[in-house]
Formats: structure tokens, sequence, C-alpha cells
């Protein structure tokens, strides 16, 4: 029994008349006589009495109509509460988003979002490094409507999934590895995978997705030579379950191993005695705002629109000669 069925229905009850119930929905007459012939059939019996004269429900019609008007006129009032909910700009939207973005650039895209939508108030907060890959989980504990993250590829597809929608790219930059002052690395303007066989990489938590892992921090060089990573993850090195930026840093400085980055990450956290060399053979990563594709309302499609609006201008990556 679908929605036009009951619709049918409750037109030939005001009616009486196949004609004119046909006239009103612009269907053919036979249209609606196949229409209500299936719904006596499931309901068992008769719903209408039909004549050469006339037509008029049957006692089993005139309750099939009453319970059937009652839910009818309610479902289409909630549709229409949604319609009006889905075009209205909520008071209050929850952001967070992956602190290498950049405070500077995500509190913009939040202050001309504001400016436009004055009645409506963004809480605004940093994801802890480890958890800056997996919106998914930020998103269902519902304090999160919006995560602004890394993703791999030209448009962050590689994040898509069908529970997720994924806004505009908002900045596209480079990768790079972060290493200590006076590393051997830093004798090069940039570096491919295969210069970093010999060197230990930090490796990121053990509770990450492993698809996640693997694009911050591949296993392998293009060539298919294993690149190598700390025993211990930086959950167990730092005795930390959620980790920051600084976390990183100091492993780094203290010379645990090196750390698969975005070059602009000093940009955004400088540190006296570290370095980012670009990694030239590594696909750049691209800022999007992701957000469940169930949870989408009005609100949330005016701050993607804003945020596109705001988009950095890609970043450059370093060709494959380059500093060699």
């Amino acid at each position: 029994m679908e929605l036009r069925d009951i619709e049918t229905f409750l037109a030939l009850s005001e009616e009486l008349h196949f004609g004119r119930t046909a006239s009103r929905l612009r269907v053919t007459p036979g249209r609606v006589s196949q229409t209500i012939r299936a719904l006596e059939r499931e309901v068992g019996a008769p719903l209408f009495e039909r004549t050469s004269r006339r037509v008029r429900l049957t006692v089993l019609g005139k309750q099939f109509h009453d319970g059937a008007r009652r839910g009818y006129d309610e479902l289409i009032r909630t549709l229409q509460d949604c319609r009006v909910a889905a075009r209205h700009i909520s008071e209050t939207l929850h952001i967070c988003y992956a602190p290498t973005i950049g405070g500077d650039f995500v509190t913009r895209i939040v202050a001309e979002f504001e400016d436009r939508h004055a009645g409506c108030t963004i809480t605004l907060n940093a994801i802890p490094t480890d958890r800056t890959g997996i919106p998914r989980a930020l998103l269902k504990d519902g304090k999160t409507d919006v995560a602004l993250v890394w993703a791999l590829g030209d448009d962050g597809s590689a994040m898509q999934t069908p529970e997720l929608t994924i806004g505009p790219v908002l900045a596209t930059v480079p990768r790079g590895v972060l290493v200590p002052a006076g590393h051997p690395l830093t004798e090069h303007q940039s570096v491919s995978l295969e210069d970093l066989v010999d060197y230990e990489l930090l490796k990121l938590p053990d509770a990450a997705d492993p698809a996640l892992r693997d694009l911050w921090t591949p296993r392998f060089t293009p060539s298919g030579r294993p690149l190598k990573h700390t025993t211990d993850d930086l959950a167990t090195m730092t005795g930390r379950t959620e980790l920051l930026a600084d976390d990183v840093l100091t492993l780094v400085a203290r010379g645990h191993g090196l750390h698969c980055t975005v070059a602009s990450l000093l940009e955004r956290f400088p540190f006296p005695g570290l370095a980012v060399i670009p990694i030239y053979d590594m696909p750049p990563m691209v800022a999007v705002s992701v957000w469940l594709t169930a949870a989408e309302n009005a609100t949330i499609r005016a701050f993607a629109r804003v945020a596109a609006a705001c988009r950095q201008h890609p970043g450059v990556v370093a060709s494959a000669d380059s500093g060699r």
C-alpha cells in the first residue's frame, strides 16, 4: 500500500464518482478502479458499494476511511513541518576541525558564516590528532554536526561512505616528512618515499582505521619496498589516548622517528629545530567538510556553501627532480 493509493481512496470517498475522481487526480477512471480493487484485495473485503447509479462507502469502508484520513493528515503535516525545518537555519551549529588545517583558516570560514547568518551561533572545537581521520565516530557522538578534516585525493572521495557526505574541497596541500633539523634529508629540497626506507616513521595509533594509517603513513614505497615504522605506536609512546600536534612534534624532535604529514605543518605549529621536507611522489591531502548524510539540513548546507566560497588556493606539489 502506497501513499498514492490512500490519496486515491480518500478522493473517491469524497467524490463518490470514478470519473470525477480520475479527473481530480489526473489519471484514468480505469486507474482509479484498479487502485481501489487492489486496496480491497489487501483489506480482504469491499470498501465501496458500486451500482450503475451510485458509489458509496461500505461499513468497513467508513472504518477504513476514518483511520486512513487521520494517518494521511498526520503524515502530510509531518512532511510539511520537516520541509520547513529543512529550509530553516538553526540557532546552533557544532563544528570540529583538524588543527593542522589551520585555526586561522577555519576561523575565517566561521566568521563569514556568522556574518551571513547572524541568528546562528557556531561552537568550534579542535580534534585530537589521532581522531582527525575518523569523522564518522566524531559525528555519531551527537556533539558534532560538521567535521573539517583531511582526506586523500583530488576531491576527498577516499573518505566517501553511504553514511557520510563529503563537501567541496576547501584546500589542497602537498605531503611532507617531518624531520629534526640537521637530518640528512634536509640536504634536499624534496624527497621521494624511496628516500625514507632507511628511517623509522612514527607508527599511528593501532586503534586508527587501517586504511587511514596507510593514507597518512604508507607501508610501502611506489616500487614496493617496505617502509620502517616504530615498534610502539604514538599512543603507547606518549601514554595518551588522545594525541595533540605537540605530541608528534616533540617525539620527532627527540629523535624517536620521522613523521609523514602535510607540508604546511610547521606553518600551523612553528617548532624550532624541526623541518618539513616535501615528498613529491605522495598524493596531496585535501581539506573537506564532512557530515552524516542522514543529519543533513539547511544549516549544514549553508555552512558547506560558505566554506567552499572561502576555499584556499591549492598548494604546489614539488616536482620529481626538485632539489635533487
